[in-house]
């Protein structure tokens, strides 16, 4: 990423920074602030304590419903738009205001607490506060960071929920938050030429962003003219196209496990803003499976290890930045390599020192050493992990979920999940390949009755209606309309070509379902300077990476290379907009729209023609200004998935960036794993 785009990109931190320290200086004199515990690590990315203390917050505090700080000052609460919360918020509240003369009216033009809600002030939030007896004394204020920074190219809006809330629950509330967000990146980077949005619910947030820029439009213009000024043009954007795709366009991306090293730590421990929890004592596969299955585990344990963070950011983490990408069976040499080498570094000073030369190990070597010793210790800990609790059965799973992506040895498929529902069933994993089974196969009523049942004897008969939070998500049939004849249907002959795997074939997704005879693997390969470049290995062994053939499917072992990549790839690699239209023609839900589409189709018009379809596009008058747009000058896009983004889908889009000498800026309201997004419906 050149600096102008990089500095641009910082730029974000600082308007957030500007919107906080205008709600700290609308609150006078000194104010203690209580944070939600789930915002402390986002909050970091955009200011630091001693920052605080300069905008007049005098004390910090992480809010605990049981344990209320004790009251000096005024409060200023910083929470997500969650009602419990809310609740306990004001319970709170009323404690405090319980503690006072009863005898004293409360001063309403001084109130004395402050609650900022991230994104937004909630309707519900207003009927609450009247209905605690709270109104008038309590201020509600609307705070969003937009982007934060966690990596180079990687941003995120830290909002939670947004999974559960859009496609399970169906409430289009964070929404109109995205679009806010993405109003403001318009505003900071330029309208791209060609804004693309695959989805719903993706189309929904373009139509939101539209209209914020219409309202604010008119004013500007009006006043303009008034002074008889001509129309500055708009000026020119750092990205070419944008992307914004919904997560349940390209569920197998998220649901298939990545062999790529970022991705594998994200399916052991949890991630919050870019940090990594480190503990050896707990992690995502032992809290998901049964009790019983980890007594022994537990007993084993001799004494508790210190959790500490890694910070997954190539800036911060050399070592991180060098094996990010990697297959992980290349990370754990490479880190003994690492280790020995920054052993006999250490040694190597200490043998027939001068005076001075030892003076200048202490002082300049030797932390040096140990601060890389601690970094990699970390690494090593959580790689450790990983051969734990993954390695022992991951060859089998990636072999079972390739016949899953391939339509084959369903009997197989099918005996191993009851394997694993009877035997080392886990919470969320187990229900992620049945899920991953149903959305690429498709799952016979039999089947699906079989599955249940076994989760249900597992886990007990209370998340008997996750199911349907699952069906509402896409990722579970219907449970509620069996009948006799439904099942029938559904218990017919298998088909060669599944519905996924047709539409996937179409955009050249499923490497091992070619129908050539060579069967070929995938495995990374890395620059000199130890940066992802990829490539494609023959069954011969034969690389034949220097021909410049590379596949971002090695982050699922050759298996699937996510959507998110190959509309990227399809939408630079298209000569022409008719080139374009026969590559992704088909895909209904593709609509386009941008700077480059006005509704006059004239280009001092200002009015943003709606989204609309490549075919219906390339019948219309638009067509000429398109085909001279295409191909793209400069391959830079943004790209956005709603719902979350995977590790594997960012590692795959930077290889494509280094194969085809593009920039590309990924971003999303979460970074998640495959157990995060079924745990959201879980836990829905």
């Amino acid at each position: 990423m050149d600096s102008a785009s990089g500095r641009k990109l910082l730029g974000f931190r600082q308007i957030a920074q500007e919107k906080l320290q205008h709600v700290f200086y609308s609150i006078p004199s000194e104010k203690d602030l209580i944070i939600e515990p789930a915002l402390i690590k986002p909050l970091e990315h955009v200011c630091g304590a001693s920052w605080l203390r300069k905008k007049g917050i005098d004390k910090i505090f992480k809010f605990d419903s049981k344990n209320p700080p004790p009251k000096r000052k005024q409060f200023v609460y910083l929470i997500t738009s969650s009602l419990l919360t809310f609740k306990s918020v004001l319970d709170q509240i009323s404690g405090y205001q319980s503690q006072t003369s009863s005898m004293m009216e409360p001063d309403i033009r001084n109130k004395q607490y402050h609650v900022l809600v991230l994104p937004s002030v909630l309707a519900s939030f207003e009927h609450l506060l009247e209905e605690e007896g709270l109104h008038g004394i309590v201020e509600l204020y609307n705070f969003q960071w937009d982007f934060l920074l966690l990596d180079e190219s990687l941003l995120s809006l830290e909002l939670p929920n947004v999974f559960a809330d859009v496609f399970v629950r169906k409430d289009t509330t964070p929404l109109g938050s995205i679009a806010q967000s993405i109003r403001i990146f318009n505003l900071v980077m330029g309208k791209p030429h060609l804004v693309f949005s695959l989805g719903e619910n993706a189309e929904k947030i373009l139509h939101m962003v539209q209209r914020m820029e219409a309202a604010k439009r008119p004013n500007v213009v009006g006043k303009d003219n008034a002074a008889g000024k001509v129309d500055q043009p708009e000026k020119e954007p750092e990205y070419s196209a944008m992307l914004i795709l919904d997560r349940d366009r390209d569920y197998p991306a998220c649901l298939l496990t990545p062999v790529v090293y970022c991705g594998l730590l994200l399916e052991i421990q949890p991630l919050n803003s870019g940090s990594l929890a480190v503990d050896g004592e707990c992690n995502k596969i032992k809290n998901g499976k049964l009790a019983f299955l980890q007594e022994q585990g537990a007993a084993a344990a001799s004494k508790q290890q210190e959790t500490t963070s890694l910070r997954m950011s190539g800036a911060q983490d050399m070592i991180y930045l060098e094996h990010r990408y990697r297959h992980f069976s290349e990370v754990i040499s490479l880190l003994s390599a690492q280790a020995k080498a920054l052993g006999l570094e250490g040694k190597a000073y200490t043998r027939e020192m001068k005076l001075h030369e030892m003076k200048e190990y202490v002082t300049l070597k030797l932390p040096k050493v140990a601060a890389a010793k601690k970094e990699l210790f970390k690494h090593l800990r959580l790689c450790e992990t990983i051969v734990e609790e993954i390695g022992a059965n991951f060859e089998k799973h990636q072999m079972i979920e390739e016949s899953i992506l391939t339509n084959t040895n369903r009997k197989q498929i099918m005996n191993y999940i009851l394997e694993l529902l009877s035997s080392d069933a886990h919470r969320y994993n187990t229900l992620r390949l049945i899920c991953l089974y149903h959305v690429t196969i498709g799952l016979t009523g039999e089947d699906m009755t079989r599955l249940m049942t076994g989760y249900l004897n597992a886990f007990g008969y209370r998340h008997l209606s996750l199911f349907h939070s699952l069906f509402q998500a896409r990722l579970f049939p219907d449970t509620t309309n069996l009948s006799k004849t439904k099942i029938l249907s559904q218990i017919s002959i298998p088909t060669l070509k599944t519905p996924f795997q047709i539409e996937a074939n179409k955009l050249k997704q499923l490497p091992t379902d070619a129908n050539d005879t060579a069967t070929t693997a995938t495995t990374p390969t890395t620059d000199r300077d130890g940066g992802l470049t990829g490539g494609v290995q023959s069954t011969g062994g034969g690389s034949v990476a220097a021909g410049g053939k590379t596949c971002p499917s090695y982050v699922f072992n050759g298996n699937y290379i996510p959507l998110v990549t190959q509309l990227t790839n399809l939408i630079f690699a298209a000569s022409s907009f008719d080139n374009l239209n026969t590559r992704l023609g088909h895909l209904e839900r593709l609509k386009v729209s941008g700077r480059l589409l006005t509704a006059s189709g004239q280009p001092g018009d200002h009015t943003q023609c709606a989204p609309r379809s490549i075919k219906e596009l390339s019948a219309s008058s638009h067509k000429v200004a398109l085909n001279q747009l295409l191909p793209f000058k400069e391959k830079t896009m943004f790209i956005f998935i709603v719902g979350g983004i995977t590790y594997a889908e960012i590692a795959a889009c930077h290889l494509l960036e280094r194969t085809i000498g593009a920039k590309i800026v990924l971003s999303s309201d979460r970074i998640i794993a495959g157990h995060d997004l079924i745990e959201s419906v879980v836990n829905c």
